[in-house]
């Protein structure tokens, strides 16, 4: 039995593409008529006559503090967050929604297909999986073949509020404008409720819009990236896992770009 669609809330947060996210409240709406919320960052361009999709404004520009305000403001028992430049295809929020009937899933992390990937008809690779030292991702979000995952891929997954709600949301301290390792974060910790599955038939096409959103020069982004690493590290490794991890990672970032070191470990000592 279908959950009722009234328990889903959809959450978009954009910056700089406001276009790009009422498209697709529309296209959610003509799918079922749920509660969308936009949640704008810093811009003031969105305006919506729509009275099922809600445009929140926020002041700063931090995706996790724009999710977190998505997720204050829905009214859902299941919240999708989905990025402004994605695609969906037929019946996702109805799939989405189908995977929550059995009590012990707290978030569903579904397919995505990135522009030049191309769709597989049938794969087993395993995806969104880490190891203890947190030194090696598995990244095959096109996969085909259905699995219990540790995290989602950030441009489409969702949650139990419920599930939410006890681990506080969303980390803002990973720094914008990167927010790099925020839903991996989440996912750890969400897993410690319940499964997190890996649904196939949940797809969507993503366009990666190569204007507006948030942009940095390279070297910053390494700096803002490795910083997210060293919170990871902090928050997700103990005791001997926690010093190899340090140890192998330095080494790699010395062979990557040894001027990230310092940004690694401000991460790492941060505060929680």
């Amino acid at each position: 039995m279908i959950m009722p669609k009234n328990n889903l809330s959809v959450v978009i947060a954009t910056y700089n593409r406001g276009e790009l996210a009422l498209d697709l409240a529309k296209s959610i709406l003509k799918q079922q008529s749920v509660e969308v919320i936009i949640v704008e960052q810093i811009s003031d361009l969105i305006e919506s006559k729509h009275p099922r999709v809600k445009v929140i404004k926020s002041k700063i520009a931090n995706l996790p503090y724009a999710r977190n305000l998505g997720i204050k403001e829905s009214r859902g028992e299941v919240i999708l967050f989905l990025d402004d430049d994605v695609e969906i295809t037929k019946k996702l929020l109805e799939t989405h929604l189908s995977y929550y009937e059995n009590k012990s899933v707290v978030g569903v992390a579904g397919r995505v297909i990135n522009d030049g990937e191309e769709a597989q008809g049938s794969s087993s690779e395993a995806t969104g999986q880490t190891n203890s030292l947190l030194t090696r991702f598995t990244k095959n979000f096109s996969s085909t073949k259905p699995q219990t995952v540790q995290f989602p891929y950030g441009c489409h997954m969702s949650f139990r509020k419920s599930a939410l709600l006890k681990t506080g949301g969303f980390d803002k301290n990973f720094p914008p404008p990167l927010s790099a390792f925020e839903e991996i974060d989440l996912g750890l910790r969400v897993g410690k409720y319940g499964q997190i599955i890996f649904t196939p038939e949940t797809l969507v096409y993503h366009h990666q819009a190569k204007s507006g959103g948030t942009r940095t020069n390279k070297l910053e982004k390494q700096k803002l990236y490795y910083f997210s690493y060293g919170r990871l590290v902090r928050k997700h490794t103990r005791g001997v896992a926690q010093v190899l991890s340090l140890l192998l990672l330095t080494l790699r970032i010395f062979k990557e770009g040894y001027k990230a070191i310092p940004s690694f470990y401000r991460g790492y000592l941060a505060k929680l």
